[in-house]
């Protein structure tokens, strides 16, 4: 019997999907019982925010210029997920990239992390994502999964490239400086950015 995609329609019960929904809502409950709020405490119902800096609606709302950011961790699950020692299908790959991301996202909003951005960038203000900016990270992850399979290994190179110099030019941070600044801060980097 043919294995079904994970992206056509007909998997929607099948157990990669069943497991990707469960671990979403465990996340989403492990958000919740962090505090995360559902939505913007602002109360502005934008789907998405462009501003990236000194904003109290950055990671608020469902989108923002860093969902760019969760594609690419997509697209870098999909290729680790290629090197596992097993043979598995790509449903299966997508519920472990699936569960990375859930993972971080859950970590990403503890204390530890969130006062690190603190401290590390000039995101001064950060204080958590929603939990619909959780699940829109989520989706933008699931995203670049789905562009990785399809673009093949040079072409997730040369997009992962194009995204994170868009996004340097752009909002002055990205996906590896952020990591970098997470784990190593720069002082030149950080004022880079802060006089954006």
């Amino acid at each position: 019997m043919e294995e079904k995609s994970f992206w056509d329609a007909r998997a929607i019960k099948s157990p990669p999907f069943l497991f990707s929904l469960g671990i979403s809502a465990t996340a989403v409950l492990a958000l919740y019982l962090q505090g995360r709020v559902w939505w913007c405490k602002i109360g502005d119902y934008a789907v998405y925010v462009n501003d990236a800096w000194n904003s109290s609606h950055t990671s608020q709302h469902l989108f923002d210029p860093y969902t760019f950011t969760h594609v690419l961790h997509g697209v870098l699950f999909y290729w680790l997920t290629r090197l596992l020692p097993i043979r598995v299908s790509d449903g299966w790959r997508l519920v472990i990239a699936i569960l990375a991301e859930a993972a971080w996202e859950v970590f990403e909003n503890s204390n530890f992390i969130i006062e690190k951005y603190r401290e590390n960038t000039a995101s001064l203000d950060y204080f958590g994502d929603s939990i619909a900016n959780s699940l829109g990270d989520l989706a933008a992850s699931v995203l670049g999964f789905w562009i990785a399979q399809k673009l093949g290994w040079l072409r997730s190179i040369l997009f992962f490239v194009a995204v994170e110099i868009v996004l340097l030019l752009w909002i002055r941070d990205g996906l590896l400086l952020n990591i970098l600044m997470l784990i190593y801060p720069i002082e030149a980097v950080k004022q880079w950015q802060a006089a954006f």
